[in-house]
């Protein structure tokens, strides 16, 4: 028996409580998540009086209970066709509106260094929507300029990308992931394509592309004394991927800030690791029989090609309540050696020119012996034939 995810509706104070009908979901329904970004579910509800305290129900600001989440409805809009009212809805995950209505008044004034957990922790204290976090990782330190006197919401869409931190949220609670972290974890499942995965599309994004920043390590101490208003490091340099700048053109960025480092050598290895010198690699499938967890980290094994890579689920768009409609998913990798696939496509379709040539050297020699005295036969050519078939 196939078990659904529990999908109900209910006012906004969640006095009443309602579910609303499978047909419709197996239709439209459509979940979609794309890291540190957005977290949705939108459907269509026809109007009819089976569900009609559900349908009652279907109302902006009211709460959408799916899969152990809570959604906010964001839209509702009804349209009226051929005599049949038809409701298409699209709600947000609850915590996008816990975080924007957690507020932090106060301002820590001036240019001042911060980890992620003490930010986070500064903007989210004492807040009375209940949001909590946890982080897992180590991430940079940067410095933020005025930390305050905004909403949480708008510090993750401000600074989540200079932390080099991916998040994941369950109801109220907000966990952290640096970069390298999920770099480092293994890969808990292995995708096949032709087998788990269908359809593979390579992109290639360079909106974030960076090859040059001013790195800066440990703050130097000047003293209460000093009449200078410049802030001085004990590490201070510009940091250049040539190669880079050689395929893709100068791409200044922000400077990288990080009081853990005291010499050039340790913060050369750090800025090679995060900064974004490659355009980042998108592939999108559609997948069969696959578990998706937000954040995981699968190997992609495609054996008509000879190619595999590691890569991180940043992205899905999924019906769980119609089995046959497949979903779409997105996999990133900022490390991901973009060649690798170029090069992997390329000797493939070298290796199918190169089979094609030998059968059709095979072809003109066995047309040329018929053409120098055998006797063309309708068995003769078969044999030929077969005698081609064996080569490939």
């Amino acid at each position: 028996m196939i078990q659904y995810p529990k999908l109900t509706i209910s006012d906004r104070l969640n006095q009443q409580r309602e579910r609303l009908p499978l047909a419709d979901l197996q239709e439209t329904f459509k979940e979609s998540w794309t890291v540190n970004e957005t977290w949705q579910v939108t459907f269509a509800i026809t109007d009819s009086l089976a569900y009609e305290k559900a349908i009652n129900l279907l109302d902006v600001q009211n709460i959408i209970q799916y899969d152990g989440q809570s959604y906010v409805i964001a839209q509702c809009t009804k349209t009226v066709s051929g005599g049949v009212s038809t409701y298409e809805v699209t709600a947000n995950h609850l915590f996008y509106r816990l975080a924007n209505n957690v507020r932090q008044n106060n301002v820590k004034s001036g240019t001042l260094t911060y980890g992620l957990s003490d930010a986070v922790n500064f903007m989210i204290s004492n807040n009375d929507q209940g949001i909590t976090a946890k982080f897992v990782g180590d991430f940079p330190r940067i410095q933020i300029e005025n930390l305050g006197n905004s909403s949480f919401s708008k510090f993750l869409q401000d600074y989540i990308s200079k932390f080099n931190a991916s998040y994941v949220i369950n109801n109220q609670q907000i966990t952290f992931y640096s970069a390298t972290y999920l770099k480092q974890q293994p890969a808990i499942d292995t995708l096949f394509y032709q087998h788990d995965v269908e359809d593979v599309k390579l992109s290639l994004d360079t909106t974030s592309l960076v090859n040059e920043v001013r790195c800066l390590g440990k703050q130097i101490d000047q003293g209460s004394g000093t009449k200078s208003t410049q802030n001085k490091y004990q590490v201070d340099f510009i940091y250049r991927d040539d190669d880079s700048v050689h395929k893709w053109g100068l791409q200044r960025g922000d400077p990288l800030s990080d009081e853990r480092f005291t010499d050039q050598g340790s913060m050369t290895k750090y800025a090679r690791q995060t900064v974004q010198s490659q355009p980042i690699a998108t592939l999108t499938t559609t997948a069969w029989d696959v578990v998706i967890k937000q954040c995981e980290t699968v190997k992609l094994i495609m054996p008509n090609i000879d190619w595999q890579t590691t890569v991180a689920l940043n992205g899905y768009e999924r019906n769980p309540f119609n089995q046959f409609s497949l979903p779409t998913i997105k996999f990133d990798n900022a490390s991901l050696a973009v060649n690798d696939i170029n090069v992997a496509m390329f000797n493939h379709i070298t290796n199918v020119h190169n089979h094609a040539g030998k059968t059709m050297v095979q072809l003109q020699a066995a047309l040329s012996d018929l053409q120098n005295g055998d006797l063309i036969t309708d068995d003769d050519t078969i044999d030929k034939l077969n005698e081609l078939g064996e080569i490939s």
